[in-house]
């Protein structure tokens, strides 16, 4: 029984097979994205019965003295990872020590998922094994007459990758994960909370444009269900600000500032009631980072980037300190988890690529097999097969590479195949994020030339390690290009850390890539936020280290899992935010949490 439910190890993103299944998936969704957009359609079957239930569930918030509000983003990868931040967040009480005080803060009423909760493509029975089962197995359904608590959800891109059909189906039809019940009819939503707080969470889609009718649902929420200075949490599926500083082409913040100023500033005052913005949550990269504004158009404001809710942990190194955006202000960076300095001593791992990575390594080792079979199998030169080894046995570095050069002008395969390479590795170079583009892609036509370098030194090398002077038996040619393959992957993964290292040290690219190579399980964190009748407070909760070995047992027909529940800690103080008349007080903050 147990056999039945394989626990997911953490998305190796170079995989091959799983670079190849995604780059297909995002190509696709992003052409017919748009063609095919759910959003439209589910604007125009309003559920009556369905309506009602939700009019129920969140008219209920609305008159609380003080909520509490889980919000979790980027889940559904690596079992271990997922598990350890679902079943810390499905805690009846967590404590911490604040100012030298035991304080406990409650399990959330409500849980808000930020988008991307399945890796990599949302199919069904991705949905099932990584993202439902751990959730909820970490808080079962509970007795009849036991208060639940209820769950809410905006997509990712990775979400979008099907059109959004399998997004739908799991978080609106409103049904039950464990204990945690689904209300939401669409992928975007407005939700009344005590003190005239409202959560609005946006959906959009991949990058692009909100569509019209989600703008006229949040015109339509404002002018008729809101009043005038209404404070709005707003949740969206990526961090533009920080994209803006990082990406030189970058236009999401420009989307995000006209939803801000037209539907909850409302500046020209056509769209309805003049809002103010509390704070903006969001996921997308898989770190927790906290940035204020301060004297920009909308006042003081807070940013959090809480993506940690299982997916491989970003780098956070490479940050900025500080950025002048146009409504927001100035824009200066506060805390970050992991740590910039600890991000920093993880980027050595990234030298170890060719082990962390060994299948994409493989692959490319596999291109110096392809260069040199078409290389001496050239029909026209007179240094084919066995001539060309004998050639190059026992021969300088130069003289090699004239050997080389002599049988390559005979073979427009191998040409062919040298130049994949090198455009292959150019193309890849990360020019969005560098400040200088030509620097960049000079950068990267370097890398490419030295992954050629690469496959001719491993041709070389393995012709010198595997064969004698005139001998050469049909033996010795499998077990050369073995040793050439084997050399290859070494070479080539070496050289591509090398690269990755150098591109997020010096140039300061490659984030993700950086990022997604350490395949890193730890630094997983979360956002648990209290309103109360004086402020909105949020706790940044992280978890240094994930349980690794989790114990599958069926329990009534169901897995469920058993191990040590993981130590979470208080990434900094709790951020106090309050509001006097129309502007936000600065908010309470401070790093002396003891961690």
């Amino acid at each position: 029984m147990e056999n039945e439910y394989r626990q997911a190890p953490m998305i190796n993103w170079f995989y091959p097979s799983i670079l190849a299944r995604s780059g297909i998936k995002s190509v696709v969704s992003k052409l017919f994205g748009n063609y095919a957009d759910r959003r439209e359609i589910l604007a125009t079957l309003d559920d009556p019965a369905a309506q009602l239930e939700w009019n129920k569930a969140t008219d209920e918030y609305k008159n609380m003295d003080e909520i509490w509000v889980d919000y979790i983003s980027d889940t559904g990868d690596g079992f271990n990872a997922t598990y350890s931040v679902a079943v810390t967040a499905a805690q009846p009480l967590l404590n911490f020590i604040v100012n030298e005080t035991s304080t406990e803060i409650p399990r959330g009423d409500i849980l808000i998922l930020g988008g991307d909760q399945i890796y990599p493509t949302p199919t069904k029975e991705g949905y099932e094994n990584k993202f439902k089962v751990p959730f909820e197995a970490a808080f079962p359904k509970c007795e009849p007459g036991e208060k639940p608590a209820h769950l809410y959800a905006i997509p990712g891109n990775h979400d979008w990758y099907d059109g959004l059909g399998n997004f739908l189906k799991v978080f609106c039809q409103q049904r039950w994960i464990g204990n945690w019940k689904t209300y939401q009819l669409r992928s975007y939503f407005a939700i009344p909370l005590p003190h005239d707080y409202w959560l609005w969470a946006i959906d959009i889609q991949l990058s692009e444009d909100i569509d019209k009718p989600q703008l006229d649902y949040f015109k339509n929420v404002s002018r008729e269900k809101m009043n005038d200075g209404s404070k709005v949490i707003l949740c969206t599926s990526e961090p533009a600000w920080i994209y803006n500083m990082l990406h030189s082409d970058d236009t999401s913040f420009e989307r995000l500032e006209f939803f801000i100023s037209k539907y909850i500033r409302n500046e020209d005052y056509e769209n309805g009631n003049k809002h103010k913005l509390a704070v903006v949550l969001t996921g997308d990269l898989h770190h927790y980072s906290h940035y204020e504004s301060i004297g920009g158009k909308w006042g003081d404001l807070h940013y959090f980037v809480a993506g940690g809710g299982g997916a491989f942990m970003h780098l956070t190194n490479n940050l900025p300190d500080q950025s002048i955006l146009k409504e927001a202000g100035t824009l200066s960076f506060k805390k970050a988890f992991p740590s910039r300095n600890e991000s920093e001593n993880m980027t050595w791992k990234i030298l170890f690529f060719a082990g962390f990575n060994f299948y994409f390594s493989a692959l490319i080792g596999g291109f110096h097999v392809l260069f040199f079979w078409f290389l001496i199998n050239n029909s026209h030169g007179p240094l084919q097969g066995s001539n060309f080894l004998l050639s190059a046995i026992n021969q300088s570095i130069p003289i090699y590479l004239h050997i080389v050069y002599t049988s390559m002008l005979h073979s427009p395969a191998s040409m062919l195949i040298a130049l994949l390479l090198v455009s292959g590795f150019f193309l890849f170079t990360d020019v969005r994020s560098s400040k200088i583009s030509w620097l960049a892609k000079l950068w990267g036509l370097l890398h490419g030339l030295i992954e050629l370098v690469a496959v001719l030194m491993a041709i070389y090398t393995s012709i010198q390690l595997t064969l004698e002077e005139y001998s050469i038996k049909q033996v010795e040619w499998l077990f050369l290009v073995g040793t050439i393959w084997l050399t290859g992957t070494l070479f080539s993964g070496t050289i591509m850390g090398l690269y990755l290292f150098i591109s997020n040290r010096i140039f300061k690219t490659h984030i993700d890539e950086s990022s997604s190579a350490l395949i890193g399980e730890d630094f997983k964190n979360f956002l648990r936020l209290k309103i109360s009748s004086d402020s909105l407070t949020i706790y940044p909760i992280g978890i240094r280290k994930v349980t690794k070995k989790w114990k599958t047992r069926m329990q009534n027909g169901t897995p469920a899992f058993e191990g040590e529940l993981p130590e979470c800690v208080l990434i900094s103080d709790p951020i106090k935010i309050t509001f006097q008349e129309n502007e936000t007080i600065k908010a309470v903050y401070g790093d002396k949490s003891k961690l």
